[in-house]
């Protein structure tokens, strides 16, 4: 179910995407984990990992799994679930990936209840992950034929979806932290 729907440079966007997450984080009673999937070897597929390492970078104190040095990727992904599922048994996870969309939605930010199908764009069956997702269209859906070439693409959406999302779980966060642990 599409919860927020809207493109980086929208006025507010990351203050709402913030208010949703905090709704998120004040309904459970432990804090969820965020699964950044996707590669760093391909632009158009590094925002989820781009993402993680923003929000390590802004929000140490966050557990994010999916970084540029240790993706979470096709590769590792069932392994790693395994071991994070392990670490944090009844956490709720929040992914957060690339996605392709309509030309004109290109740079649009997506939060969803419900779980990410990983790999969906490159026609890859991988396990289901996460409880709520987050995606961004990096890329339209004519250009999937383009898509296994690592220089195909452009790192100006990429970095600025990465950005608002990571700021908006920096923001939702302080706030949370500033509530709970005055």
């Amino acid at each position: 179910m599409l919860l927020l729907k809207g493109h980086y440079s929208d006025k507010g966007l990351r203050e709402e995407m913030a208010g949703y997450l905090a709704n998120l984080l004040n309904s459970i009673e432990t804090e969820p984990v965020f699964l950044a999937v996707g590669s760093h070897r391909h632009i158009l597929d590094c925002l989820g990992p781009l993402t993680g390492t923003m929000i390590t970078e802004k929000a140490p104190f966050v557990t994010v799994y999916g970084t540029l040095d240790q993706p979470l990727n096709a590769k590792n992904l069932h392994q790693r679930m395994e071991l994070i599922k392990g670490q944090h048994p009844g956490s709720m996870e929040i992914a957060i990936d690339a996605s392709l969309g309509p030309a004109d939605d290109l740079g649009v930010i997506k939060l969803f209840q419900g779980a990410l199908q990983p790999g969906k764009a490159l026609s890859q069956r991988l396990e289901p992950v996460g409880h709520y997702y987050i995606t961004g269209i990096v890329a339209s859906q004519e250009d999937k034929s383009k898509l296994g070439r690592s220089s195909f693409g452009s790192l100006t959406h990429v970095y600025h979806m990465a950005s608002l999302i990571s700021e908006a779980v920096s923001i939702c966060y302080n706030s949370y932290n500033r509530l709970h642990n005055p």
